[in-house]
């Protein structure tokens, strides 16, 4: 798979979050599909599974920010099976707060699908959108 064909699927990926299509997650993991979103909050623990976080991560997107997330990814940069993403979101949550994050994305590959993701985030501002 050629650095071109793996940005076009993480890119694909990533977009997904502001539709949240479960049929293109699982499309585009491997089975044993791991997510984590690092951070130290007991309320968004790792996914694991491809239908799992397939269905798991839909509805919860759908359910925090029913008018999507409107991720704008800025930079992806592929080397060998990794590849990082920089983005932002801008939207509004759905207890009605104002949500204006700041992302970071790893994207690990097997082959042609991601068997790994990770998430980084400002965790102090989803604390204080979500969990007060």
């Amino acid at each position: 798979m050629t650095p071109a064909e793996q940005k076009a699927i993480a890119i694909r990926f990533l977009e997904n979050f502001n539709h949240a299509d479960p049929k293109v997650f699982e499309e585009l993991t491997t089975e044993d599909f791991k997510f984590e979103i690092v951070s130290g909050l007991s309320a968004f623990p790792p996914i694991h599974g491809r239908q799992n976080f397939a269905t798991t991560e839909s509805a919860t997107l759908k359910r925090l920010f029913p008018d999507g997330l409107k991720l704008k990814l800025e930079t992806v940069i592929c080397e060998g099976a990794h590849v990082a993403v920089l983005a932002e979101a801008d939207t509004i949550a759905s207890n009605g707060r104002s949500y204006r994050q700041r992302y970071s994305f790893y994207l690990r590959f097997e082959g042609s699908r991601i068997a790994e993701g990770r998430e980084y985030n400002d965790t102090n501002l989803v604390r204080e959108v979500f969990l007060t």
